[in-house]
C-alpha cells in the first residue's frame, strides 16, 4: 500500500487546536471566491453598524432638549470654545461668569494663570453663554481680553485682565459650528419643533440602517450557500477520485455525514462571521468611540474588563471545538446505523430484529446526546457570563458617572447618553459571543472536510502518464503479493498468471480464496504490494486510469443500479448517449422486454437504487451496461446468480456471442458460466493451485473436484 495514503481516523487522533486559524483561512477564502456579493454585503452590513450608531448618538441632543437649559445650540459652542482653548468649562445657563472645570496641559488656557475651579467674565457680555458664543467664533490669530473673578467680586480681583489666544477651530468645532447654524434658538418655543425634527431624522436612519441590514444578510448569504455548493461539489470530485484504499478503513456513513452536518456547520459558522462578525465589532467600536468622546475615562474600566473575558472566551472555545468534532463523529455513527437498518429492512423484519436494531441506534443515540448537551453547557456558560460581566460593568459604570453628576462634573444628557449607550452595548457584546463558538464549531467542521479534500487522489498517487492502447496480447500477473489495508494476512500471494486476448477464463475457488481482489486489481482499485500485471508488456502502474478502465466492462455479484432510467442506467457515463445501441444492449441482455413493461420505457424512473425492479432485472440492466461499454475487457464476477434459470439461458447466449474476440474474466460459481470457459484458474488461501479444463482439473484438482461436489456437479462434465 502507498504509504501516502492514511486513514482520516489515524489524522482525527492529530492536535487539532493548533490548526483552528488556518481552517478558518482556507474556508474564508473559499467564500472569497465570491468576493463581489460578499464586499457588497459587507458594505451594506458596515453601513448598517454606522447608521445604527448615529441613531444611539441621536439620544445625545433629544436628551439636551429635554433635561438641560442651556440647550444645543449652547452646547455646540462651549464646546467649539472648550477646543479652542484646550480647556473644558461648565454649562452656561445663567449669569457672566464661565466656569473653569479642566484644563489641558499644552493648550492656550494652560499658558495664563487660569486654574481649573476659577471663573472669568468679559466686560460687555451680559451672560457667559454670549462670552463663549464669541470666544468660538473669534477669527484665527485674534485675542480675547477677560477679567478673571466672579462679577460680583472686589473691585481689586475684577481688574485681573487675562488675554486668551484661541487655536484655530480643528475639523471636528468646524463640522459643529456648521452644524449649529441650522439649529434655531433653544428658547421652549422652539425646542418641541426642534425635537420633532430630531426624531424625524432618525426615523429616517433607522429606515435606512435596516434596508442596509437586510441587503447585507441577502447578499452574505448568496455568497456564502454558493461558497458551500463550491465546497460540496469539490470534497464530491474529491472523494470520487480517491483511491479504494481510503474507503477500506473509512466508513461510508462517516463521509456522508462530512458531507451534510460538517458543512452545515461551516455554512453556520460563515454566515455568522460575516454577517455579525463585521456588523456586531463596529457596533461596539462606534458605540465606545461615541462613549469615549461623550467621556474619555470610560475607557479605564472597559481596559479592565476586556482580559479576563478574553481568555474565558479563548478556554470555553478550545472545549467547543473538542466537544463539536466528537459530535459530528457521532452524527457520523448515527447515520451508518441508520443506513444499515433501512437498507437491510427486509432482513431486520424476517429475524424479528427491530428491538435489536432500537437498542443499537438507541447507543448511537446516547452518545450524540451526550456531546450535544457537554455543548449545549458549554455553550449556554458564555451568555450568562457575558451578561453577568455587562451587568457588573455597567453598574459600576452607572454608580461612578451618577458621582460625577451629582458633583457637577458631567452633564445630565452625558449620563443619560452613556446609559443608554452602555446598555445597547450589551446586545453587540452578547452576540459577539455566539459568533466566537460558532466559529470555533465551523473549524471543527472544516477540518474534517479538508481532512477529505488533502488526501491525494488515485492520478497524483499514479503518476502515470502513459495512454494505454487497446489489448492486442495478453494480461500477466507476476508474482504478485497483495494485502488490504489493516489486515494481517495477505490477500493474494505470488501470483502468476498469463491471460490471452480473446480468451475467456473462469476464476473459481472457495469463499476467500481472493478471486474478486484478483481481478480487483486489474482496473487499480488497488495496486500491488509487489509483483507487477501488465497489459501487453505495460505496467498497468504507469498507465493512466482513463485509458485503462475504459477496456474494461465490470459486472458485479450485487448489481448497481442508480436513480434514473434504464437509458441512463445503461449508458452510464457516456456523454451523448446513442438510443439505438442502448436498445440493442437491452436486448442482447434480455432487459428489454421488462423495460418495455415498465411506465415510459427506456425513459422510465426505475426508483432509488432500481427498487421497482426484481433482483434479476436489476442483474440484467447491469450487463446491459457493460455490454453497451463495448469494452476489449469483461469482468463478471457471478453476474447470473440472480437471474432465473431461463432468463440466464438467453444471457449465457448472449454473453458468449459478445465474449468472442474479447477477453473475459468471469467468477463463477454455477457449471453452467463457467462451461463455456476457455480456461479455469483455481485459487485458494490466495493463491493460482491450478489452471485447466474442466475434465482435466476434475480429475487432479481436489480444491475444483470439491468444488464440483458442493456447488457445480457430482461428476465431470465432457
Amino acid at each position: 500500500m502507498n504509504p501516502k495514503i492514511v486513514s482520516i481516523d489515524a489524522k482525527a487522533n492529530a492536535p487539532k487546536e493548533r490548526l483552528q486559524l488556518g481552517q478558518l483561512k482556507r474556508i474564508v477564502l473559499m467564500a472569497c471566491e465570491y468576493r463581489a456579493k460578499l464586499a457588497m454585503g459587507l458594505a451594506a452590513t458596515a453601513l448598517f453598524a454606522c447608521l445604527h450608531t448615529i441613531t444611539l448618538a441621536g439620544a445625545f441632543p433629544v436628551f439636551k432638549l429635554l433635561l438641560e437649559e442651556e440647550g444645543l445650540n449652547g452646547w455646540a459652542y462651549r464646546t467649539i470654545a472648550g477646543q479652542r482653548l484646550g480647556a473644558d468649562f461648565a454649562p452656561a445657563v445663567e449669569g457672566r461668569a464661565v466656569r473653569v472645570l479642566a484644563v489641558a496641559k499644552k493648550g492656550p488656557l494652560s499658558q495664563t494663570e487660569i486654574k481649573p475651579g476659577d471663573e472669568f467674565f468679559h466686560a460687555h457680555e451680559s451672560l457667559a453663554s454670549g462670552l463663549l458664543y464669541a470666544i468660538a467664533m473669534a477669527k484665527d490669530g485674534g485675542e480675547t481680553v477677560v477679567h478673571l473673578g466672579a462679577p460680583d467680586s472686589e473691585e481689586g480681583q475684577q481688574q485681573r485682565r487675562v488675554t486668551l489666544h484661541p487655536l484655530p477651530p480643528d475639523w471636528t468645532s468646524r463640522s459643529l459650528s456648521w452644524i449649529a447654524g441650522f439649529i434655531p434658538d433653544d428658547s421652549k418655543s422652539q425646542k418641541l419643533q426642534l425635537l420633532t425634527k430630531i426624531l424625524f431624522g432618525l426615523v429616517v436612519v433607522v429606515v435606512l440602517a435596516n434596508i442596509c441590514r437586510y441587503l447585507g444578510e441577502v447578499l452574505i448569504a448568496e455568497a456564502i450557500l454558493r461558497a458551500m455548493m463550491t465546497m460540496r461539489t469539490e470534497l464530491f470530485d474529491r472523494t470520487l477520485r480517491l483511491p479504494m484504499a481510503f474507503f477500506v478503513r473509512q466508513p461510508t456513513s462517516d463521509l456522508v455525514g462530512r458531507f451534510v452536518q460538517d458543512i452545515q456547520e461551516i455554512q453556520r459558522g460563515l454566515l455568522t462571521l460575516f454577517s455579525k462578525f463585521i456588523r456586531e465589532p463596529l457596533r461596539v467600536v462606534m458605540i465606545i468611540g461615541g462613549a469615549l468622546w461623550l467621556d474619555w475615562r470610560i475607557t479605564l474600566a472597559l481596559v479592565v474588563v476586556t482580559p479576563p473575558v478574553l481568555l474565558i472566551f479563548w478556554r470555553v472555545g478550545k472545549s467547543v471545538k473538542k466537544s463539536n468534532r466528537k459530535l459530528l463523529q457521532a452524527y457520523g455513527d448515527m447515520i451508518g446505523a441508520l443506513t444499515t437498518s433501512l437498507q437491510n429492512l427486509r432482513v431486520v423484519k424476517a429475524y424479528t430484529a427491530e428491538k435489536h436494531e432500537q437498542e443499537r441506534l438507541r447507543e448511537v443515540d446516547r452518545r450524540v446526546l451526550r456531546q450535544q448537551l457537554k455543548l449545549a453547557r458549554l455553550q449556554a456558560f458564555v451568555s450568562p457570563m457575558m451578561e453577568t460581566v455587562a451587568v457588573v460593568t455597567v453598574s459600576f459604570l452607572t454608580v461612578w458617572l451618577a458621582g460625577r453628576v451629582l458633583s457637577d462634573d458631567l452633564s445630565t444628557s452625558k449620563f443619560a447618553t452613556l446609559g443608554v449607550m452602555l446598555a445597547v452595548l450589551f446586545d453587540p457584546v452578547r452576540k459577539l459571543t455566539d459568533v466566537y463558538v460558532r466559529v470555533v464549531r465551523s473549524t471543527a467542521g472544516a477540518e474534517r472536510i479538508f481532512q477529505v479534500i488533502d488526501e491525494p487522489t488515485e492520478s497524483e498517487l499514479a503518476q502515470a502518464d502513459v495512454e494505454l492502447p487497446r489489448i492486442q496480447s495478453a494480461i500477466e500477473y507476476k508474482q504478485v503479493n497483495f494485502t488490504y489495508p489493516g489486515a494481517q494476512k495477505p490477500a493474494l500471494r505470488e501470483i502468476d498468471l498469463t491471460i490471452r486476448k480473446g480468451e475467456t477464463v473462469a476464476i473459481v475457488g472457495p469463499n476467500g480464496s481472493g478471486k474478486t481482489t484478483l481481478v480487483s486489481l486489474l482496473p487499480r482499485f488497488f495496486d500491488p504490494d509487489s509483483g507487477t500485471i501488465t497489459f501487453d508488456g505495460i505496467d498497468i502502474r504507469r498507465a493512466t486510469l482513463d485509458s485503462l478502465r475504459a477496456q474494461i466492462g465490470l459486472v458485479t455479484q450485487d448489481a448497481i443500479i442508480f436513480a434514473g432510467t434504464p437509458a441512463e442506467n445503461i449508458a452510464y457515463g457516456q456523454k451523448n448517449p446513442k438510443s439505438d445501441a442502448i436498445a440493442q444492449a437491452a436486448t442482447r441482455a434480455s432487459a428489454d422486454e421488462f423495460i418495455g413493461e415498465i411506465p415510459g420505457g427506456y425513459q422510465g424512473s426505475i426508483g432509488e437504487g432500481g427498487k421497482t425492479l426484481s433482483g434479476g432485472q436489476r442483474q440484467r440492466l447491469a450487463i446491459a451496461r457493460a455490454i453497451y461499454r463495448d469494452a476489449p475487457i469483461l469482468v463478471f464476477d457471478e453476474a447470473t446468480s440472480q437471474i432465473d434459470t431461463e432468463s440466464e439461458v438467453e444471457i449465457q447466449e448472449a454473453l458468449r456471442a459478445f465474449a468472442k474476440g474479447r477477453t473475459t474474466l468471469i467468477i463463477a460459481h454455477r457449471l453452467s458460466t463457467i462451461q463455456f470457459a476457455d480456461r479455469i484458474v483455481v485459487m485458494d488461501k490466495g493463491r493460482v493451485i491450478d489452471t485447466g479444463v474442466h475434465a482435466e482439473l476434475f480429475d487432479r484438482c481436489e480444491v475444483y473436484r470439491t468444488l464440483c461436489e458442493t456447488q457445480f456437479v457430482s461428476a465431470p462434465v465432457d
